[in-house]
């Protein structure tokens, strides 16, 4: 029986799609009942778990973990993970947060994060419960970034690994949001606010700066600094079964923003942002294929051009994941993913995913012609329904990426 229990764990890493393992035909009632009990364990979402994991759960449930949306956060004090740029190192930082301020009508929360490369981030959020209903939502976001060692190749498919460059970026924006559930799942919304932008020369010891390999011409907006006001709206229909690690369910969103450069006045544009997620889960929702489609279109005022730290990119831990960071940029991006997961043990599940995608100069060129492929394998912890870390092993035409993050795949852009 050891034998074909080790046989039964093997194939279920390394043939998800298989369900069901063969074992040997029960010869006695209480090998039946055993037998009975395997299949039910084996159809349904085990109940079970270890004492560590209900106590996390609790510590989840009380507002101590952010990024799980349980939506029982107490008062207080709390420990954050995650949520600054990619490619600046794990971020780890402590919060606040009161949701009975002003007699219950407002809701503020402030966090402040660092990671081991000194990129830092602190920002304050207000949500208006006086404001708010089952239906309408209006909340207020500020948000101080400084990202020291953010990765740069230069425009288009055809540059080089060899071309990395390293480049800090600074930031300021605010910005509120409102808008209406105009039923179930289905939103409308506009949003509005200032952004201040500042680059500089990259600290990374170990590649060269962007602004010695690059100018403003090659480079649209490298070390000019300016402020943008920001306006435009977001539609989107959400029916996935959780927000953090859904296993069915869809998301089909667009978001149009405008960008007016009101410093230089040579940077103005618009941006388009569409998002397409699709879950299809099988057997009792312990298997689901995942699909992603997203694509950035961007639109330049006349004799404008878009600066280079707000065109799309492609590479990293998030969309093309056997490519490095950052790895392509230009005006225009598409991207395609589809995932296969499925349950592995308590608090874990496991996926193989394939990620396709490309940036290109021009909208006529969006089409799924000539893109840049990768694929790999990867492991999701699992608390409370929600993804709050993960491991990815991808490979690419330019090798091969290890990632560890604190976050699901497919997060939601607006």
């Amino acid at each position: 029986m050891t034998g074909q229990i080790r046989l039964f764990v093997l194939s279920l890493l390394l043939c998800p799609i298989v369900t069901a393992p063969a074992f040997a035909q029960p010869s006695t009632r209480t090998e039946e009942i055993e037998q009975a009990r395997r299949d039910k364990m084996a159809r349904l979402w085990p109940e079970t778990q270890s004492p560590l994991v209900d106590e996390v759960n609790k510590l989840v449930e009380r507002g101590l973990l952010s990024g799980t949306e349980s939506g029982k956060g107490s008062n207080g004090w709390q420990i954050v993970m995650g949520g600054m740029r990619s490619g600046q190192g794990a971020s780890f930082g402590v919060g606040y947060r009161r949701s009975d301020f002003w007699r219950d009508r407002l809701d503020w929360r402030v966090t402040g994060r660092i990671t081991p490369l000194l990129a830092t981030m602190a920002d304050f959020g207000l949500d208006f419960k006086s404001f708010q209903s089952d239906r309408t939502f209006l909340n207020f976001y500020g948000k101080y970034e400084n990202s020291p060692q953010m990765d740069y190749y230069g425009q288009g498919m055809t540059t080089s690994v060899d071309d990395r460059t390293n480049y800090l970026y600074e930031t300021l924006q605010f910005d509120f949001n409102a808008g209406f559930e105009i039923f179930k799942g289905f939103r409308a919304g506009i949003t509005g606010g200032v952004l201040g932008v500042h680059t500089g020369s990259g600290k990374s010891c170990c590649v060269p700066s962007t602004d010695g390999s690059f100018d403003s011409t090659t480079a649209p907006g490298l070390g000019e600094d300016t402020t943008f006001a920001r306006w435009g709206g977001f539609l989107y229909y959400d029916w996935r079964d959780y927000k953090e690690g859904p296993k069915a369910g869809g998301l089909y969103g667009l978001r149009f923003r405008q960008h007016s450069d009101r410093e230089l006045f040579k940077y103005s544009f618009k941006q388009t942002d569409i998002e397409f997620q699709q879950y299809f889960p099988y057997f009792n929702k312990t298997r689901t294929i995942a699909i992603r489609v997203a694509s950035t279109i961007s639109f330049p005022n006349e004799g404008d051009a878009v600066p280079f730290y707000s065109q799309p990119t492609i590479g990293g831990n998030d969309d093309l994941r056997g490519f490095a960071r950052y790895r392509y940029t230009d005006d225009h991006s598409l991207l395609i993913s589809v995932e296969h997961r499925w349950y592995a043990f308590s608090g874990l599940d496991m996926a193989v995913f394939v990620d396709g995608g490309k940036v290109v100069p021009r909208k006529r060129l969006v089409d799924h012609h000539k893109l840049k492929y990768s694929g790999g394998i990867g492991f999701r912890a699992r608390l409370a329904n929600a993804v709050i870390m993960r491991v990815d092993m991808a490979y690419g035409d330019e090798g091969f990426r290890f990632m560890w993050t604190f976050s699901d795949i497919y997060k939601v852009r607006f």
